[in-house]
């Protein structure tokens, strides 16, 4: 790296502020347009027809699941109704997916062979080829990974090519990272989170392969995901979820053994509603690096919305021995106090949400809830003050929004009985504030 100094950390306003543009997040692209085109019937048996249009529905259905920063059309001549594919407008094209099924090499089995190509140059871009029996359905799964995959990076491509133009030519990799690092000094806002998201897809632009530009992409994903009042638009959260979640799967794919990574795919896993999964993830870190502090931290979270609270404040005060300057102490001390809060210990969740916003007096999500906690409480006007800050910081993101956020995350019968009562009182301070 090069002795060229890094430019002073400039004081930035907190999202919702007044008078603030939302920040530029350079990972929320405008709607790839992608064509689909129905999959091609080689095996020479009229009666394979059903089931390669049945496998090219699913495959429509599952990439509109997964790829949310992607639209999809069928190709001119394609039949349509599957998930009511619009046509494409060509001028918009951007990618096309197309491919075949025919005979495999051993009896009774079909060989899938899918391309993605450029849909102004028909260069191939991608192809990919596996051999399946027809009644595995694991291939749909495989398949569907696998373009996802490719689309995504086809995404971080483009975005960090954008991310690039505005970055000094001369930077290496190395220092567009510490630039990166030097944002998420700051505090949690969704400004510094923006300006890190842009410098990590900087070194991506020189390096696709860079596992800590990957693993730091993934984390502002995260934090946006996991912050409903900086994006008003659900959907556009949806895809930078799909996007972090490719992100840093390709990192662990790249180095297996980097326990931050596997945590940040738990962090993910866990706001996606996937628990089990971001459970693995968490065991996963912890087993690679027991002092490492995050994990301890989310996974305690994430055992509150599977129904076990008295589990979380344990792995708070883990986290916070273990790294007692790490600047997510607001993040941790608002996951005790919400655990706390769901098992009826409201005056020990009011201790632990109030010194998170003793570090962060505009973190969101622990307005929301000492609200309910001081109201509680029979405390009312703490509670509509810090309702009205709320709704001041967050104009264009009514609690609803958070409400959405915390209920779609668990199925768990047991949370849900715990949080349902908290949202009730959200509402009712709402309607008479």
């Amino acid at each position: 790296m090069s002795d060229r100094r890094l430019p002073p950390r400039r004081r930035t306003q907190q999202s919702g502020e007044p008078g603030e543009s939302p920040p530029q997040w350079p990972c929320l692209l405008p709607s790839i347009a992608v064509a689909v085109a129905p999959l091609r019937n080689l095996t020479g048996d009229t009666e394979q027809q059903c089931l390669v249009e049945g496998f090219t529905d699913r495959l429509v259905i599952d990439l509109f699941r997964h790829c949310r920063s992607f639209s999809f059309a069928w190709m001119a001549g394609g039949w349509h109704w599957t998930a009511n594919l619009a046509r494409p407008n060509s001028s918009e094209l951007k990618y096309v997916v197309s491919g075949s099924i025919q005979r495999g090499s051993l009896q009774g089995t079909l060989r899938v062979n899918i391309r993605i190509s450029d849909a102004v140059t028909a260069d191939y871009l991608w192809a990919g080829r596996q051999e399946f029996q027809p009644e595995d359905p694991s291939i749909q799964i495989d398949i569907t990974r696998q373009i996802s995959r490719v689309l995504h990076v086809l995404l971080m491509y483009e975005a960090s090519r954008r991310a690039s133009v505005n970055s000094d030519a001369e930077l290496g990799v190395n220092e567009c990272l510490a630039h990166a690092m030097e944002a998420l000094k700051g505090d949690l806002c969704a400004d510094l989170s923006a300006e890190a998201q842009r410098w990590f897809l900087a070194a991506l632009a020189r390096d696709p392969r860079n596992v800590e530009a990957l693993v730091g992409l993934a984390l502002t994903c995260q934090h946006l995901v996991s912050n409903p009042g900086w994006s008003g638009d659900p959907r556009a959260v949806a895809a930078v979820s799909d996007l972090g979640r490719e992100a840093v799967a390709l990192a662990v794919e790249l180095e297996p053994g980097h326990a931050r990574a596997r945590c940040i795919q738990g962090m993910l896993y866990s706001a996606a509603g996937e628990l089990k999964q971001a459970e693995a993830a968490f065991d996963l870190a912890l087993a690679m690096n027991r002092g490492l502090a995050s994990p301890h931290a989310f996974s305690g979270y994430n055992q509150a919305l599977l129904g076990n609270a008295g589990e979380t404040l344990p792995a708070i005060e883990r986290a916070m021995r273990l790294d007692p300057t790490d600047r997510r102490h607001s993040i941790w001390l608002f996951f005790g106090g919400f655990a706390e809060l769901l098992v009826g210990q409201t005056e020990a969740a009011i201790a632990l949400l109030q010194k998170s916003l003793e570090r962060n007096a505009t973190y969101g999500s622990a307005q929301l809830f000492m609200m309910v906690a001081l109201s509680l409480m029979g405390r009312h006007q703490g509670a509509r003050l810090i309702a009205e800050s709320f709704r001041q910081q967050y104009p264009e993101s009514p609690a609803n929004a958070f409400e959405r956020l915390w209920l779609s995350r668990s199925a768990s019968p047991i949370y849900r009985a715990q949080v349902f009562p908290l949202f009730e009182k959200i509402q009712a301070l709402s309607a008479t504030s």
